[in-house]
């Protein structure tokens, strides 16, 4: 039998834990940004494929807005978005502790920082970076 826990994720980005405060339900979404094959048909029908070399990936963090993660998140957006060359890449990685999946790259940066939304309820806050030449195994769980 396999058993998911979420809560069996490491999530970091430049020495920053971010697996504090994590929103309920879908937590993080890991997207590639360009298909890694595309498709060409000429007239009479043959289909030539094409290998894309765009590795590039999007992260969506979700978050609750009371998690001290945004402070630190924050302070590093605005630190490289303050800098002349930026200089605000670092290590972004998700490993599964009970497994084999891992997305990887060390140049990932905060491309937006989140809507700031207010309500009578707690709300979230949605970081989004990029992973320029990200590496990705979509792995298993280990049996129990």
């Amino acid at each position: 039998m396999k058993t998911y826990d979420p809560n069996r994720y490491s999530i970091s980005w430049a020495g920053i834990k971010l697996n504090e405060g994590l929103a309920e339900g879908t937590f993080v979404t890991v997207s590639p940004m360009a298909p890694g094959f595309s498709s060409k048909v000429s007239v009479d029908g043959p289909v030539t494929r094409v290998r894309s070399h765009d590795r590039r990936r999007t992260v969506r963090l979700v978050l609750m807005q009371t998690s001290a993660v945004n402070e630190r998140l924050s302070a590093a957006y605005n630190a490289d978005r303050n800098r002349t060359n930026g200089g605000g890449p670092g290590m972004f990685r998700i490993a599964d502790m009970d497994g084999t999946t891992e997305i990887e790259d060390p140049k990932a940066y905060i491309a937006q920082d989140p809507d700031l939304t207010l309500s009578a309820t707690a709300e979230t806050r949605e970081w989004l970076f990029e992973l320029p030449g990200a590496e990705a195994t979509h792995g298993t769980i280990n049996d129990d």
